[in-house]
């Protein structure tokens, strides 16, 4: 995997959940033991953790002070000084207080609840996700000859809707959702194709076996997920995090499939854009040959 997501190419983050938890958040279900209860710690008790050293961190974590000092490398940071100055920075502008919101109460509470999570889910995703990788996946669709979308359950659905707007801005593409049809596709891929795998979780085996297919295959593979380490992860060359809320509502959906419905509409609408470019560029180019030979004639 060539590519994964950070904040650190983003200019100005919106403002919502750091930055630094959302990782901690994706990464937290594949780190060890030790590691895991440091992530949880820190999430669950961010003021702590800045005030704290790292003899103090690991004493809360039942873990020791060198334990703490290679986790904070394990998830992208020097040492434990340079992730406490990102996520105090993150947290600070986190709180700025036009960001501030009332809990609702009363009978629109639930509606109200529902909205506010996917407010959220579109911020802390727009905090995290990497617009080099961004911009690395739209051109690769731009390019590409065909285009091939993955998913299972209502990420399959949001795979179809988004096979309609790519199709509609003049891509070929291909969209199922039954699983075998999706893993026999993978087989016809070819160098000059992209495969996108859209799921929450990113561990369902059928999807992961469709991109694997797509990989071996060459093509260039995108994972837009949840969770940083998980099996359609392995595969991808490009992979875009979404973040929701870490508790929602029973039978809440919303969230994290509105997240992945603004990622695969911003992948649209650059890839446009870039195909528009390169159109330009090769009329110019054929014209400018044309051009050459009615000289040479004359």
């Amino acid at each position: 995997m060539s590519n994964s997501v950070t904040a650190a190419s983003l200019g100005s983050p919106v403002p919502g959940t750091p930055a630094c938890l959302l990782k901690l958040r994706a990464v937290s279900p594949s780190l060890p033991v030790h590691h895991a209860r440091i992530a949880h710690f820190a999430m669950l008790n961010p003021a702590d953790f800045l005030q704290l050293d790292a003899r103090q961190i690991g004493y809360q974590c039942g873990t020791s002070e060198a334990t703490v000092v290679r986790f904070c490398q394990r998830v992208g940071y020097k040492g434990l000084s340079e992730m406490k100055k990102v996520l105090s920075l993150e947290l600070a502008a986190a709180l700025m207080p036009s960001q501030l919101v009332t809990k609702p109460s009363g009978k629109d509470a639930i509606s109200e609840r529902v909205f506010s999570d996917c407010i959220v889910a579109l911020q802390d995703t727009m905090s995290c996700v990497d617009r080099a990788t961004m911009e690395q996946t739209a051109a690769a669709i731009a390019r590409s000859e065909g285009l091939y979308l993955f998913g299972a359950g209502g990420s399959a659905h949001i795979a179809q809707e988004a096979a309609l707007k790519f199709l509609f801005l003049g891509f070929r593409t291909v969209a199922f959702v039954d699983l075998i049809q999706q893993v026999a596709a993978a087989r016809i891929v070819t160098p000059n194709d992209v495969a996108i795998a859209v799921t929450y979780s990113g561990n369902q085996p059928e999807v992961a076996e469709a991109l694997q297919n797509a990989k071996e295959r060459k093509a260039f593979c995108v994972c837009i997920t949840s969770f940083e380490h998980s099996l359609v992860s392995k595969s991808a060359d490009a992979l875009l995090l979404i973040s929701t809320p870490s508790k929602a509502l029973r039978g809440q959906t919303g969230a994290h499939r509105v997240a992945q419905v603004a990622i695969l509409d911003a992948l649209a609408v650059w890839a446009g854009d870039f195909r528009k470019g390169y159109v330009r560029t090769k009329r110019g180019r054929v014209r400018g040959k044309r051009s050459s030979r009615v000289l040479h004639s004359v």
